[in-house]
């Protein structure tokens, strides 16, 4: 399977597939593989707004309002490093009137109307929001979501405790009318191959009301995990949480590498993907659902392994997965840098708008 550079490890489960079962889906995954997500030949969807893509415009600027999550010095630099609640990357900053809005922002806590480089990792500008953008942020409900939290070690953990439902409070038990476990591999299988035939790339028709822009994941993951349990729930009918990887203490950076779209390295303070839980031989495993990373459904263990590169790590960056914390679908992006207060988006609108931006762009450049 075609994947990001990780420790891996084959899920047992696939041996014990039956015929039957096995040829279902990979007849299945045919007709997807012949208009694979990763396919870098594949045209955007026609429907897509018009968006200069990553290659075309590597100087190109997107703009969005967020509010200030955190703020890094730079070692030996005036610059300091910005992120922001909603997005998920992290960007130089520098000259004084800039840097001295950013933090002015954190201490307020008021939106910003940003201009940023996502492939150059810069914040461009950085002006107060509008009224329609300070009302945008205020419909963020905020929820405590510090039950969930855990300080994690990867060098340290076995696969099997991160693996384990029950241990890491994973099982979806939570949300009635839904089934808790999916009952194999194959089954997940069928279903995670029905939400890439969603993907941007692909020219479609889709099944769902926007594609997803699993070609574009340097941000846009809170949104992806949205609409990916949103499909999965109301689909089917299986449980769902959503798993949070931090990397906000000291210089740590979530440091992945995008084989899938070009090899490019991605440096992230947070991501987000469905969690799920798969009955296997050995007992239910938790598995994540992330096609911006993976052609299958991966093992927990598997999935933050991955945000450890250090071949995508800087001179001053460690790739580390600080903390982690399993929250419900409710919670959308986090609202502050402490990893266990998040905003919601219930009626969708904040997803919608973030999987028609990105629709037309690429990770790579």
């Amino acid at each position: 399977m075609a994947s990001f550079t990780l420790r891996m490890k084959s899920a047992p489960v696939l041996q014990l597939l039956s015929v039957t079962a096995l040829a279902a889906v990979l007849l299945f995954s045919s007709s997807c593989g012949k208009r694979s997500c990763n396919d870098a030949a594949e045209a955007p969807a026609a429907n897509a707004p018009v968006v200069t893509t990553a290659k075309a415009g590597l100087q190109q600027t997107l703009s969005s309002v967020v509010t200030v999550a955190g703020i890094r010095p730079i070692a030996g630099s005036s610059d300091v490093e910005v992120f922001f609640n909603e997005n998920t990357q992290f960007f130089n900053a520098s000259g004084e009137a800039l840097i001295n809005r950013v933090k002015e922002a954190l201490e307020t806590g008021r939106p910003l109307k940003i201009a940023y480089n996502p492939w150059q990792e810069v914040l461009v500008s950085a002006a107060w929001a509008t009224d329609a953008g300070n009302q945008q942020a205020k419909a963020r409900t905020i929820v405590d979501g510090r039950a969930g939290m855990r300080k994690i070690d990867l060098s340290t953990m076995t696969n099997a405790q991160l693996d384990e439902p029950s241990a890491m409070g994973v099982m979806n038990t939570t949300d009635p009318g839904l089934n808790n476990v999916i009952p194999d591999f194959a089954t997940a299988q069928l279903m995670f191959d029905y939400i890439c035939r969603q993907c941007c790339a692909l020219p479609g028709p889709y099944a769902v009301d926007y594609c997803i822009p699993f070609q574009y994941c340097r941000d846009g993951c809170y949104a992806r995990a949205h609409k990916m349990c949103w499909i999965i729930n109301n689909r089917y009918k299986y449980g769902t949480k959503k798993i949070f990887s931090f990397a906000n203490a000291g210089t740590d950076k979530l440091c992945v590498q995008g084989q899938k779209w070009g090899g490019c390295c991605i440096r992230w303070w947070y991501h987000v993907a469905p969690l799920v839980t798969i009955k296997t031989p050995t007992g239910p495993k938790a598995y994540v659902f992330d096609p911006a990373m993976f052609n299958q459904p991966v093992l927990l263990s598997t999935w933050l392994h991955a945000q450890e590169n250090p071949a995508c790590a800087t001179s001053s960056t460690v790739a580390h997965v600080t903390m982690i914390n399993v929250q419900p679908n409710s919670s959308y992006t986090p609202s502050g840098s402490t990893g266990y207060v998040f905003g919601t988006d219930p009626v969708y609108s904040s997803t919608n708008t973030t999987l028609i931006n990105y629709s037309a762009l690429t990770t790579c450049p």
